[in-house]
């Protein structure tokens, strides 16, 4: 599990659909499935065509079944908690910190964290973490 999260100024259309292209496909490249809420800037006509022009299938997940989502649902409960850790006007620049934190977290099911297992190696961290 390698959580990933982007800060975006607000949720219009246009900033959804920018950070898809410039914080996701850009470095990941195109995926064959998108799964979003049924959020109106999910389902909007930009969203759609961008998704359709990169030939990635669009899915929702339903608001009648949130468990059919229900790794991402932990991980925003847990994002969330961790920001709120933080003083609001930090909270757009948290998120590379704290997924930092997430993803060098000790994992029992895995024996090890999820950077480790990418990378092969402990990443040395900010004393930060570690007060």
């Amino acid at each position: 599990r390698w959580p990933e999260a982007l800060s975006i100024p607000d949720k219009s259309t246009d900033d959804i659909a920018r950070a898809f292209l410039l914080g996701w496909i850009s470095r990941f490249g195109v995926p064959e499935e998108v799964t979003s809420d049924c959020g109106t800037n999910f389902q909007s006509n930009l969203f759609s065509s961008v998704s359709k022009f990169l030939g990635a299938k669009q899915t929702r997940a339903t608001s009648y079944h949130p468990q059919s989502n229900g790794a991402v649902e932990r991980f925003h409960r847990h994002l969330k908690n961790v920001l709120m850790t933080h003083p609001p006007e930090n909270w757009l620049d948290a998120p590379p910190f704290v997924l930092l934190s997430i993803r060098t977290s000790f994992k029992e099911d895995l024996a090890t964290s999820s950077a480790e297992l990418l990378y092969g190696s402990t990443l040395k961290l900010l004393g930060v973490f570690f007060s």
